[in-house]
């Protein structure tokens, strides 16, 4: 799974980064904040973590603009702690918002959370196959050329 991460903050980016990339998910740092749009397009990633306070457009452009094409979970993750904020963010797309600083482990728990309730991961898990020949686990059944066998 592919997280972006939209925070202009070096520091805090790289601790992110560094600790999703120890949890297994491939990262894209955005570097360039006036191409946010393309380079979702380009990465296609499965969530983003957004900074609202961001150069030249802020986050709840960029996830209003993202929004207008695409589902993908959005978390922010801002300074800004005002109520306000955080239902602006909500009204923009948002699925979560999280509010610096924060425990990274945290962090880790709602991508987890949001990944889950928003990707099937259960499709494959419970089955088993080679070639033409299928077995469901999780219901004792076995198929060939999608034909139940007793």
């Amino acid at each position: 799974m592919k997280i972006m991460i939209v925070e202009d903050d070096k520091t805090i980016r790289n601790i992110i980064s560094k600790e999703l990339k120890t949890w297994g998910y491939e990262v894209f740092e955005v570097l360039d904040f006036e191409n946010v749009l393309e380079d979702f397009k380009n990465e296609d990633p499965d969530l983003i973590l957004l900074d609202i306070i961001l150069p030249n457009n802020n986050g709840y452009y960029w996830c209003g603009t993202i929004r207008t094409i695409s589902n993908v979970p959005i978390i922010f993750i801002s300074s800004k702690s005002e109520n306000i904020d955080q239902i602006m963010a909500m009204q923009m797309g948002a699925d979560d918002y999280i509010c610096k600083p924060f425990e990274v482990s945290l962090l880790i728990a709602k991508i987890q959370a949001l990944l889950r309730r928003t990707y099937d991961f259960t499709n494959n898990a419970n089955v088993i196959k080679a070639g033409d020949i299928s077995l469901l686990t999780d219901r004792a059944i076995l198929t060939y050329k999608n034909e139940e066998i007793s």
